[in-house]
């Protein structure tokens, strides 16, 4: 995951047992950060961190190509 992709994610709305998520949402990708395992999603205005593992791509940001 990289800065400006498409992000599927969902939250966590209880931390019981067992855990219940929300539904899954798109969201653009600010920030990720792998040694923490946070990505950090703009979604509706708002700045949501979540997991890594409650996010998934949805689609890849275009990048330049290297020569």
């Amino acid at each position: 995951m990289r800065t400006g992709d498409l992000v599927r994610f969902r939250q966590c709305t209880f931390h019981g047992t067992p855990k219940v998520y929300s539904e899954w949402k798109i969201g653009l990708l600010l920030e990720y950060k792998p040694w923490m395992k946070i990505a950090k999603i703009s979604y509706n205005g708002h700045i949501v961190s979540v997991r890594a593992n409650d996010a998934q791509i949805h689609q890849q940001a275009k990048r330049k190509q290297k020569n």
